[in-house]
């Protein structure tokens, strides 16, 4: 990936950090940009050495969402094949990902980071889905996940007003997980990616497949032993007689994914 103009890649060991490259625009993304993190996620989905992603913005902004002065520019609007940053319409991205919320986060931003894991934001992290101010809807998964993340009630004071949420207020109402100083935001990031890492993946796989779908079942069909095929995959793996092995070895595992 040595030919990126709007994001940077950095990998370290099995996680991988990507930064928005926008600074001038505050990460705002027009086409290219959509384009080019289509791109670089595809390309890390890829990489089998992987297990984690942790996901930031350069500068003051975590991403300020769509760019509008250039959409105004140019009269194009198009986002990538999976969405916004390549990103929101990936029910189910194969790789964890935290996003490491280090400034404006609004519009498509918000939804971006809504599509991650986990979100750590800095304590002057701004979040907002200002669209119904200039005549949009956050089109992007905002409306959806949303009010799963945090409730029907909770989540129309901020779609039907657009107004400004603080990290410590998105940490109460629930999207956010922690909140920690600017200086701090990168190194909590990679340790909430380190703790992921050191799972086995077959089994976070299945806990993140698992958790999602089981939200959309009653609770008794959720429950049923035999309903999810990545629960059994799981149980029935390499992986989990390693685990149990070098538990009683008292040794880290080595994992194999499968």
């Amino acid at each position: 990936m040595d030919d990126l103009q709007f994001s940077r890649v950095a990998i370290d060991g099995a996680i991988a950090l990507v930064t928005i490259y926008r600074p001038a625009r505050m990460n705002a993304l027009h086409p290219a940009a959509h384009q080019e993190l289509q791109r670089v996620f595809d390309g890390l989905v890829g990489n089998a050495g992987l297990r984690c992603i942790v996901l930031t913005g350069e500068g003051s902004a975590f991403c300020a969402g769509y760019d509008l002065k250039d959409n105004l520019e140019t009269g194009v609007m198009e986002l990538a094949a999976d969405g916004f940053a390549g990103l929101t319409l990936r029910h189910h991205f194969p790789l964890p990902i935290v996003a490491a919320v280090n400034g404006i986060c609004m519009g498509g931003g918000f939804e971006l980071a809504l599509a991650c894991d986990l979100i750590i934001a800095a304590d002057n992290a701004v979040f907002a889905l200002p669209e119904p101010k200039v005549g949009w809807s956050p089109l992007g998964g905002g409306l959806q996940r949303l009010p799963r993340a945090i409730g029907e009630k909770r989540a129309a004071s901020i779609l039907l007003t657009g107004r400004n949420v603080s990290a410590q207020e998105g940490e109460s109402l629930g999207f956010v997980n922690e909140v920690v100083t600017p200086d701090m935001l990168q190194k909590r990031a990679m340790d909430w990616a380190r703790q992921i890492a050191a799972c086995a993946p077959i089994a976070i796989r299945c806990n993140r497949i698992v958790a999602g779908e089981a939200l959309n079942l009653p609770l008794s069909k959720s429950l049923l032993p035999d309903r999810f095929a990545e629960a059994e995959e799981v149980m029935a793996s390499e992986d989990a007689v390693e685990g149990k092995r070098a538990f009683v070895e008292k040794r880290p595992p080595l994992w194999r994914n499968r």
